[in-house]
C-alpha cells in the first residue's frame, strides 16, 4: 500500500510538472501590407487652388505588369504642402485602406522621399509619432531651379522597435519613383 501511494503521488507531481510546462504564445507576425495604389497631393502654400495630385497605381503588385506612374509636374522655386491622401491596397473588395493603418501604427512606419538629383526639391516631413519620430504622411515640399529628374516615395515598415528615423531598418513597403518636371506653366 505504501509503495502505491508513493507511486500514485509521484504520478501526480509529475503530471502537475508536465501540464504547467506550456508553449510560450508565438509572436505576432506583423506581415508587410500589399499596396497597389498612392496617391500625393501638392497644394500651393501661395495659392490654395494651385494643387497637383499625382498616383502611382500597381493593381497586382510586386512582379507581373509594370505599374502605371504619372508625372509630377510642379512650378520651379515653389513651396508647396504636402499629403498623402491615399495608400491602398485595391485586390481587397472594398479596397483597403492602408494608410489608416499607418495613422494607427505611425510608430513602426516611415515614408522616405528621395529627390534625383536632389537640388529639383526639398522635402521636410512635418508630421511625428508618439517618439517624436517622422512619418511622412504629411511635409513641405520646396522645388529649385527648373529641371527634371525623379522623386522616389518608399514605405518602410519598422516594427518592434526598429524605427529610429532613418530608412535604414525594417523591410520596404512599397516603393515608387514618380517622374518629376520642375517648370513654368504653359
Amino acid at each position: 500500500m505504501k509503495n502505491k501511494f508513493k507511486f500514485l503521488a509521484f504520478a501526480a507531481l509529475l503530471i502537475g510538472s508536465i501540464s504547467a510546462c506550456k508553449k510560450d504564445d508565438l509572436p505576432e507576425v506583423n506581415e508587410d501590407e500589399l499596396i497597389t495604389t498612392v496617391t500625393l497631393r501638392f497644394t500651393n502654400t501661395a495659392n490654395a487652388n494651385d494643387v497637383v495630385t499625382v498616383t502611382a497605381r500597381d493593381v497586382d503588385g510586386d512582379g507581373g505588369n509594370a505599374p502605371v506612374i504619372g508625372p509630377l509636374n510642379l512650378r520651379p522655386n515653389t513651396s508647396y504642402n504636402l499629403s498623402v491622401s491615399q495608400i491602398l491596397d485595391e485586390t481587397e473588395n472594398p479596397a483597403e485602406d492602408i494608410r489608416e493603418e499607418i495613422v494607427e501604427e505611425d510608430y513602426e512606419h516611415l515614408l522616405v522621399y528621395t529627390a534625383t538629383p536632389s537640388n529639383l526639391i526639398t522635402l521636410n516631413i512635418t508630421d511625428r509619432d508618439r517618439n517624436n519620430l517622422p512619418v511622412g504622411l504629411a511635409g513641405t515640399a520646396t522645388t529649385g531651379a527648373a529641371g527634371t529628374g525623379t522623386l522616389t516615395v518608399t514605405l518602410k515598415h519598422q516594427p518592434d522597435g526598429l524605427k529610429n528615423g532613418t530608412a535604414t531598418p525594417g523591410s520596404t513597403d512599397f516603393e515608387f519613383t514618380f517622374p518629376l518636371n520642375v517648370s513654368s506653366p504653359r
